[in-house]
């Protein structure tokens, strides 16, 4: 007291008023502080009915404007069903919270928002169903927008029904919320950089019976990129389980993709349900997918993407060796491996088949394996290519029968054209490759080089009665739009084995250094189009002789083909493989010089003439099975049906016979015009219809 009684009073006036003022301050501090308290207590606990908020103690710092909630507990409950979701924080720390903004903007203005330790555990049922979502939750809280400079979560976990979903970090900067009783959309909903990362990913896709299981995903706006690390789509059950397990399920898919990144991705538009980026880089996809052809009216196999996305949009999209493989229950089987670069692609995702635009496309496939179940037959292409330019290149293509040439008849239960083709090589050249994805065939040319060509029927079998169109009327049916300048096929051999119905030994017909050409090729033409197609063939039979024919092709219905066309110099000997064998008949001696042939043909018939010249022509008549010569039939063949001569001193009336064939629409077009040719050479000869059958 001593010491300060000789303090002056002013002195002692001004520590005592300090004192004052700090306790003042003090006990305000503390008053305000359990006002806040308790402000923010009752806020959160009427801040929805539908949810319960606990914690274990509130913490505020008047001076620091920070708040912290020790061990926050949210559940959610929709409706009396009992069902939640429900997060848990060890803390959660509010710092720099500007009390002017909440004051007089009612704006919650945070400099940090921290949460720490989160447990976020998911409901499967209110997941999966559509009413129960959180709208209009903050509709009652005391502010009306809400501005976040940075967040940081983290670490948190994600579970549903306590099974672990996820792990992650993630911190987002510059948050804005205009409106909270508004919907999160774009103008509404607002936010600047973006980094964090997840892991351990391991979700069940609702209703699908497969599961999505991702390593980690890792985002950083500032540097543009988004990386996800071995995506895996597991199904829930094995393949031979699945589709009797899974009731309507559709499709069992087995997929993963080593290494995923997206470069400068706009994560603002995916609020829009837009992915937008530069580039999106799949490296080492495979994908193996086993369908299940059924009548049954298929499920989902994936959430609703139309929900979730509703467009791609990128500079480059490129797939780094991928391996695909598809396969159905009824046998169908695609596989492929290989690179594939698209530019400027843009996806609209739609209830229906998504739709695919892009500038240019490039790829580099190998290895292609295609089972066709209904025909029986195997495509094997060794390499495809097709640059940005939309030329496509393939390189080593075989069609193979799946069986036998025998047994594929017998499987069938009837005839077919058993096909065994080697084919060195197709171009084709600027292909449309945007009209492609819309059931449409655009190009220059089509290009099928050399090539081997066998066919084997067994006519022993029953024969389908199918009505079969003439080649205009089948490409018009045809789901799809051709339009291709030429298509032309380079000099190649087509060999044509049958077994006849009452033989023991089958016959052989060979083309050799045959070629074709159509032009135009189109099924459905406008009216700027050429009223027909040019069809053009080249070649010679049993490798003697030369044939050519020219048909032209009308695009108006009920109007006629016209058929042109030349044998030259064909040695008949040649014919004997399958004259023998298919027709009883043995030829000696002949050759045929010329013969011109002129007809057109429709639906119902095919009317012409054909004008020949030939000589030294000897045939005898077979019988039985050992072949041996029938003598009288012979003998008439030799000198009453045939002459053995016929050359240009004959009159040409005595060369002329008359084509008068009537159209049997369940045979084939070319059983067609060579029965029409063989009808018109027949009634060349005076007793022609003695000829042999």
């Amino acid at each position: 007291m001593g010491r300060l009684s000789n303090i002056p009073r002013k002195w002692l006036m001004l520590i005592y008023s300090g004192i004052g003022i700090l306790v003042i301050l003090i006990t305000a501090t503390i008053v305000a502080n359990r006002i806040i308290q308790h402000t923010v207590s009752e806020q959160l606990q009427h801040l929805s009915p539908k949810l319960k908020i606990s914690y274990s103690s509130i913490k505020s710092n008047l001076f620091t404007s920070s708040l912290a909630l020790s061990n926050l507990t949210i559940a959610y409950t929709p409706d009396s069903s009992h069902h939640q979701h429900a997060m848990h924080f060890s803390s959660i720390e509010l710092n720099g919270i500007h009390l002017l903004e909440m004051l007089f903007r009612r704006t919650l203005s945070i400099n940090h928002l921290n949460l720490n330790n989160g447990e976020i555990d998911l409901d499967r049922f209110l997941m999966n169903r559509k009413d129960t979502a959180p709208i209009q939750l903050l509709a009652q809280a005391p502010v009306k927008s809400i501005s976040i400079n940075h967040l940081q979560l983290g670490p948190f976990q994600v579970r549903e029904d306590h099974q672990l979903l996820l792990s992650g970090n993630v911190g987002i900067d510059d948050i804005n919320i205009h409106h909270l009783k508004d919907a999160f959309a774009a103008g509404n909903f607002h936010f600047g950089d973006i980094k964090g990362s997840l892991s351990g990913i391991n979700y069940p896709l609702p209703n699908a019976y497969h599961t999505l299981m991702v390593k980690q995903v890792t985002i950083d706006s500032r540097q543009g990129l988004l990386e996800i690390d071995s995506l895996q789509l597991l199904p829930q059950y094995s393949k031979a389980d699945f589709f009797p397990k899974t009731d309507n399920q559709p499709l069992f898919v087995k997929a993963g993709i080593a290494y995923i990144s997206i470069h400068n991705v706009d994560i603002r538009k995916l609020f829009d349900k837009k992915l937008v980026a530069e580039k999106i880089i799949l490296n080492h996809p495979v994908l193996n997918i086993y369908s299940e052809t059924t009548t049954r009216r298929p499920s989902s196999l994936f959430i609703d993407l139309t929900k979730m996305l509703s467009a791609i949009q990128t500079d480059s999209f490129r797939m780094r060796h991928a391996a695909i493989a598809c396969e159905t229950t009824t046998g169908a089987q695609l596989k492929l491996h290989g690179d594939m670069e698209i530019d400027k692609p843009d996806i609209r995702i739609t209830d229906s088949l998504p739709g695919i635009r892009f500038k240019t496309l490039a790829c580099a496939l190998t290895d292609i394996q295609a089972s066709i179940p209904g025909a029986r037959q195997n495509l094997q292409i060794k390499q495809l290519d097709v640059d940005r330019e939309g030329s496509l290149q393939a390189a080593s293509l075989k069609v193979t029968p799946q069986y036998d040439k025998v047994e594929m008849g017998r499987k069938a239960g009837h005839q077919v054209d058993v096909v065994d083709a080697s084919i060195s090589g197709v171009t084709i050249t600027k292909l449309d490759i945007n009209k492609c994805l819309q059931q449409q065939l655009v190009a220059e040319q089509i290009w099928i080089k050399e090539s081997n060509f066998y066919i084997f029927r067994d006519r022993r079998l029953p024969r389908l009665s199918q009505y079969k169109p003439l080649p205009v009327a089948f490409l018009k049916s045809i789901p799809g739009n051709i339009r291709v300048q030429r298509f032309k096929v380079s000099a190649s051999t087509l060999l044509y084995e049958e077994f006849p119905k009452d033989k023991l030994q089958t016959g052989l017909l060979r083309f050799e250094r045959l070629q074709l050409s159509v032009a135009p090729l189109i099924n459905n033409p406008i009216p700027s189009d050429p009223d027909h197609m040019d069809l053009n063939m080249e070649g010679s039979i049993m490798g003697s002789g030369t044939i050519k024919t020219a048909i032209s092709l009308p695009f108006t219905a009920g109007k006629s083909y016209n058929v042109n066309g030349t044998i030259d110099n064909l040695d008949v000997t040649t014919l004997n493989p399958s004259a023998e064998n298919l027709g009883n008949f043995h030829v000696e001696s002949g050759l045929l010089n010329h013969l011109a042939f002129q007809f057109s043909f429709n639906d119902e018939k095919a009317s012409g003439k054909v004008v020949g010249e030939y000589h030294n022509l000897v045939l005898d008549k077979l019988k039985g099975q050992q072949k041996k010569i029938a003598k009288f039939p012979s003998f008439m063949l030799k000198h009453v049906i045939i002459p053995k001569n016929k050359d240009k001193s004959l009159p040409v009336d005595r060369r002329t016979g008359t084509i008068d064939y009537k159209f049997d629409h369940t045979r084939a077009l070319s059983f067609y015009l060579l029965k029409s040719l063989l009808s018109g050479i027949e009634a060349s000869f005076t007793f022609g219809f003695l000829l042999p059958k």
